[in-house]
């Protein structure tokens, strides 16, 4: 019998060089290989005869077929320096042949007169004939692993056949000791009746090796529980931690200051949040604070007298932003609204001097300045760090943040709208302010859904409008938004908007002969190089670019203050909420704004959620609608902000997060922690260089 934490030497089988390449993969123990879940299955339970095989061979539907036949001869053959392998099979309905490339071993197993099972794709040659083609061969005799069964089908570990990891795992799950589930426990979740998840054992054998397609899911169900339960308890954890013995700076005056420097009247939430975080400014204990708003809300402000207060007692505040373009956008704004403070914009070839206690603006360079700062031990401490559109919630590298023993006041911002459900749940170790209304100049952005037989008159319309600009002396500047940057290669998303193949149509479409009134149209993505990306942002952001074709690299952050309209394509392939986010980069000047999607999608369901985006201008109510229609992998996009992070649950599953509560509630009561056999989870922030 097999223990979770057993070298993966012990397991049969597993030789020394098979091993190296299981720790080359990063394998090491029995329990490393047995959390690589299969990330799909392939039906092989039905059985065929050759008769049907020749009858289905050509039907869309049947695309793997399983026989058992016997085998009534087999070759090698070479053909234009190839090993090809063949062999006649039979049964009491026919005759067919498989064939195989470059398996030379195959034959050598295959015994004439012997049955075997088939399991492989139908091939048709020039000549009509049918045929198998690189079919997987196995013995009947024995217990099926790779045919006649839901086969697991896992991701690749280089080197290594798909027949050998199965075999290897099948031998694990059949040989694993009971793993000790105090989750699966009776006593534990007595007082739930609707709680009663399988035991680890039994999920991972189902996982690995299901009967039934259904088992899969309350399988996977389980580590889910196991994974939010973790979260949660986690989460809880870092709240009673973050508030213990830890020392920090104090200021004394709770009062809210607002500069005259400040052109504008602040709104009533982004007093309150404003109010709010200077509150935690003054307790003896550092701040860990989320503060939410939508794109163009005015979270910077809020930020900036927060950082104001923290420069009056004495020491530095600093704010990581998580682009360059992003960090300089700071710098101007903090500098105008705050003009008697120092700014120091801290790049990674920065050689600023810091002298006076300031503001600290820049990228993950920021990190590099506090370690500095720390080794030398001298100068005012960063007592405020302001993480800005940085998802990773939670408080990792504190012991690289301190600085002579004081640990500074964290304050995460985000314009990613984040369901109030979540956030009470999940994040409950962060307080929370959120500002719910945008400033008095901004007006609604008109959204339209258009189909494609608008596409002409929407150029026809841009083209106007930047010409009506370039008249009256006032910029029109739209973005036009794909999901990809090339064209994809995958047959289901060949018709989907790729920016380079926009940008030339865009181009050719707003041509205009008129001189003075010639329309400029620019590309940028990730993939462009460095100085050529910078010189369109330049360009950008002077005006000398009219129509911007881009990817959603532009929704991070970017000001982009006299941009009016923004297109968006393949907008069916967007969350509301990665939407809401596109749509807040216009008329943010108080200008009109203008959203144009188009859809490429024949689903009345995404029509539906789509014309749902027309209406609806709220953050919050759209993260919701996001929650319970596509899923948080929308909301928390893997790139721009790293929430979609979970190995098994899904942060869409609500009643799954209240069955995982409830345990914890359960656990509390009776002073239990829990502690997984099988998972460790952690949301601890991690600062990522973009």
């Amino acid at each position: 019998m097999y223990r979770l934490t057993d070298s993966l030497l012990k397991v049969h089988g597993v030789g020394p060089k098979l091993f190296e390449q299981l720790q080359d993969a990063k394998f090491s123990t029995v329990k490393d290989l047995l959390l690589h879940l299969p990330f799909r299955y392939e039906d092989r339970s039905e059985r065929f005869t050759i008769d049907q095989v020749k009858q289905l061979a050509d039907s869309p539907e049947k695309k793997l077929f399983t026989l058992e036949a016997i085998v009534k001869s087999s070759r090698n053959n070479f053909f234009r320096g190839r090993s090809m392998q063949s062999a006649t099979l039979v049964d009491e309905t026919g005759q067919i042949t498989a064939s195989w490339f470059n398996n030379p071993y195959v034959v050598k197993r295959l015994k004439n007169g012997e049955s075997y099972l088939f399991s492989g794709q139908v091939g048709i040659s020039k000549k009509g004939q049918i045929f198998l083609t690189q079919p997987i061969v196995e013995d009947i005799n024995k217990e099926s692993i790779h045919t006649n069964r839901l086969v697991p089908i896992y991701s690749n570990i280089p080197g290594l056949l798909p027949t050998v990891l199965r075999k290897v795992q099948k031998d694990l799950i059949d040989n694993i000791e009971e793993i000790p589930d105090k989750l699966g426990s009776l006593d534990l979740v007595s007082s739930q009746s609707d709680i009663s998840p399988l035991s680890l054992t039994k999920a991972l054998k189902i996982v690995h090796f299901p009967d039934e397609i259904d088992s899969v899911i309350e399988a996977r169900e389980r580590f889910a529980l196991e994974e939010l339960v973790l979260l949660i308890q986690h989460s809880l954890y870092l709240k009673e931690e973050w508030k213990k013995n830890k020392k920090t700076i104090q200021t004394q005056n709770k009062k809210l200051n607002i500069p005259s420097t400040i052109p504008f009247q602040l709104t009533t939430s982004q007093q309150r949040s404003a109010q709010e975080v200077i509150d935690d400014l003054t307790q003896d204990s550092p701040m860990n604070r989320l503060l939410i708003g939508d794109v163009g809300s005015g979270k910077t402000i809020v930020a900036g007298l927060a950082m104001q207060k923290i420069v009056e007692s004495g020491h530095h505040a600093a704010i990581i932003a998580p682009t360059q373009i992003l960090a300089e956008q700071h710098t101007k704004t903090l500098q105008k609204f705050f003009p008697e403070i120092p700014n120091y914009l801290i790049t990674s070839k920065s050689k600023v001097k810091i002298e006076k206690p300031g503001f600290i603006i820049g990228t993950h360079a920021i990190l590099n300045l506090i370690k500095k700062l720390k080794e030398e031990r001298t100068g005012p401490s960063i007592a405020l760090i302001i993480f800005d559109e940085q998802h990773r919630f939670g408080v990792t590298q504190r012991s690289e943040l301190v600085h002579h023993d004081i640990h500074p006041h964290i304050l995460t911002m985000t314009a990613t709208p984040i369901p109030r459900s979540l956030m009470l749940t999940i994040f409950s170790h962060l307080n929370l302010s959120t500002i719910d209304e945008l400033p008095k100049n901004r007006v609604p952005t008109k959204t339209w859904v258009l189909p494609e037989t608008k596409r002409g008159s929407m150029y026809q319309w841009l083209k106007d409008q930047i010409k009506k600009g370039k008249k009256e002396g006032v910029q029109f500047q739209a973005l036009i938004v794909c999901p990809f940057i090339n064209p994809s290669e995958s047959e289901a998303l060949e018709n989907v908007a790729a920016a380079k193949e926009m940008f030339e149509s865009v181009s050719k479409e707003l041509k205009t002969e008129i001189k003075k009134s010639a329309i400029t149209v620019s590309l940028l993505h990730s993939k462009i190089k460095k100085a050529e990306k910078q010189q369109v942002i330049t360009d950008l952001f002077s005006g000398k670019i009219d129509v911007l074709v881009t990817t959603p690299i532009i929704e991070v952050g970017v000001d982009l203050p006299q941009a009016s309209a923004i297109v968006i394509e393949a907008s069916e392939r967007f969350g509301l909420a990665s939407l809401h986010q596109l749509r807040g980069r216009v008329g943010r000047a108080g200008q009109q704004g203008y959203c144009l999607l188009f859809s490429n999608s024949k689903s009345g369901d995404a029509h539906k959620r789509l014309k749902k985006f027309e209406t609806i201008h709220s953050g919050q109510e759209l993260a919701e609608l996001d929650l319970e229609n596509r899923g948080a992998g929308d909301l928390f996009g893997t790139q721009q902000h790293g929430f979609d992070n979970l190995q098994f649950a899904s942060w869409t599953d609500l009643e799954l997060i209240r069955k995982a509560k409830s345990i914890i509630e359960q656990l509390n009561k009776n002073k239990a922690k829990y502690q997984s056999p099988l998972l460790k989870v952690s949301i601890e922030t991690k600062v990522l260089a973009n």
